[in-house]
C-alpha cells in the first residue's frame, strides 16, 4: 500500500510540473513573439545605444535615454542596470531588434542549461526532471522571456562552483565577477565563501570587482552615478510595478532591515559551520541569504533559490527538507501574484532556516566521525 501511495504522489507531482511546464512554454512564446517591444531587453538595447551614441553617463539620464526607448516601444521605464550589462549588449545593440533579441533569449536559455548541468544531481532521468521542473517555475521562464539578466549572473555563479570543486579558485573568482552585471540575487555568495574559508577566491573576486566598478566610475562620472541613483528611485516608485525584497513586501522600517541583516547573518554563519565541506552548501546559503537581504529584488531574481536547492539536492538532505522544496514548489510559481508575496516570503525564511539546521546537523556528524577516528576515541567525549 506504500508504494502505491508513494507511486501515486510521485505521477501526481510529475502531472503538476508537466502542466506548469506546458503553461510556460505558451507564456514563453506569448511574450516574445506577441509583444517583442514590451520586454525588458528593450531597455537594455536601447542603454547600449545610448551609451555608444552619447556616452555611458547618458545611459541613466532620461532626458536623454528615453525619448527613442518610447518612440519604439511606449514605454516609460528608465535604464537602472549596471553598465556592465549595457557593455555586453553593445554588439546585440548594432544589430536589428528581432535579431538581437533571438540571440540575447538563446543565450540566456543556454546559461540556465549550464546552471543545470553544473549543478542538477542525480541519474539521467531525475536530471531531465529537474531541469522541466525548474522550467516549470513561472519566475525562472519570466525572466527568460523579458531577457533579465538573471540567469546569466547564476550561471557565472555555477561555474563558480564546479571550478572549486575541480581546485580552480582564481577562475571561480571570475565566473563570480559576473556578480557586477545584476547582483541583487547573489551578492553574498562571495561572503559565504569567505567565511567558509575560500580566501583566495573571495580575494580574486573582490580585485576583479573594484576593476569592473573603478572602470564605471570613470565611465559615468559624478553626474552620471546621480543619475543612476535618480533612475532607480523612478523605478521603484513607478505604479503598478511590485517588487519581492522583504521592504517591498512587509513595508520598509525596523522589521524588514531587521529580517535583512538576519538573513545575511545566517548566511555567513551557514558558511563558517560549511568550511570544511565542499562548495555547495555556501553558495546555497549565500544565494538564499541574497533574495532576503536585497533591498531591491525583483521576482526573475528569485530564480536564484532554484540554483540553491539543486545545489542541497547534491548533499542528499533528509526528507523534511526535502518535503520543504516540494511545499515551495507550487508557491513559488506563484510567487509573482500579489497575494502570494506574504505566504512565499515566508518560506523563503522557513528555507534559510532549514539550512541552517541541515548544516549544524552535518557539521555534528562531520565532528563526531573526526572525533571516532582520533586516536583518543576509546574515550568518552568531553561535555
Amino acid at each position: 500500500m506504500r508504494l502505491l501511495s508513494s507511486s501515486r504522489a510521485q505521477v501526481a507531482a510529475l502531472a503538476v510540473v508537466l502542466v506548469l511546464f506546458g503553461y510556460n512554454v505558451i507564456q514563453y512564446f506569448s511574450f516574445v513573439i506577441e509583444t517583442p517591444w514590451q520586454l525588458d531587453f528593450s531597455d537594455f538595447y536601447f542603454a547600449a545605444r545610448t551609451g555608444l551614441a552619447h556616452g555611458w553617463a547618458q545611459m541613466y539620464n532620461t532626458a536623454v535615454s528615453m525619448p527613442a526607448l518610447y518612440a519604439a516601444t511606449g514605454n516609460w521605464f528608465p535604464f537602472q542596470h549596471s553598465p556592465v550589462l549595457a557593455w555586453l549588449l553593445v554588439p546585440l545593440s548594432q544589430l536589428p531588434y528581432a535579431l538581437a533579441l533571438s540571440i540575447w533569449n538563446g543565450f540566456l536559455f543556454g546559461c540556465y542549461v549550464v546552471c543545470w548541468r553544473l549543478c542538477a544531481p542525480g541519474s539521467r532521468e531525475r536530471r531531465l526532471l529537474l531541469l522541466v521542473a525548474g522550467l516549470g517555475l513561472y519566475p525562472v521562464v519570466l525572466g527568460l522571456a523579458l531577457g533579465q539578466p538573471t540567469m546569466l549572473v547564476l550561471a557565472g555563479v555555477s561555474l563558480c562552483f564546479w571550478l572549486l570543486r575541480h581546485n580552480r579558485p582564481l577562475l571561480a573568482a571570475a565566473a563570480l565577477a559576473l556578480l557586477a552585471v545584476k547582483p541583487q540575487s547573489s551578492f553574498l555568495v562571495p561572503l559565504a565563501l569567505l567565511f567558509a574559508g575560500r580566501i583566495r577566491v573571495f580575494a580574486g573576486w573582490a580585485v576583479l570587482s573594484l576593476g569592473v566598478a573603478v572602470l564605471a566610475v570613470l565611465a559615468l562620472g559624478q553626474q552620471g552615478l546621480q543619475d543612476w541613483a535618480h533612475a532607480i528611485s523612478i523605478a521603484q516608485n513607478l505604479p503598478g510595478i511590485r517588487f519581492n525584497s522583504v521592504g517591498s513586501v512587509i513595508g520598509p522600517g525596523l522589521p524588514a532591515t531587521a529580517v535583512g541583516i538576519a538573513a545575511a547573518g545566517i548566511a555567513l554563519v551557514i558558511g563558517r559551520l560549511a568550511a570544511r565541506e565542499g562548495p555547495e552548501l555556501p553558495i546555497a546559503a549565500g544565494l538564499s541569504g541574497s533574495v532576503l537581504a536585497s533591498p531591491y529584488l525583483s521576482v526573475t531574481d528569485l530564480s536564484a533559490l532554484l540554483i540553491a536547492a539543486w545545489l542541497v539536492l547534491r548533499l542528499d538532505p533528509p526528507g523534511w527538507l526535502k518535503a520543504l522544496m516540494v511545499v515551495g514548489y507550487v508557491p513559488f510559481f506563484f510567487a509573482n501574484a500579489l497575494f502570494m508575496h506574504g505566504p512565499f516570503l515566508l518560506l523563503e525564511c522557513a528555507w534559510l532556516l532549514g539550512l541552517l539546521v541541515f548544516t549544524i546537523s552535518r557539521r555534528r556528524e562531520g565532528d563526531l566521525e573526526d572525533w571516532l577516528r582520533s586516536p583518543d576515541s576509546n574515550r568518552e567525549p568531553s561535555r
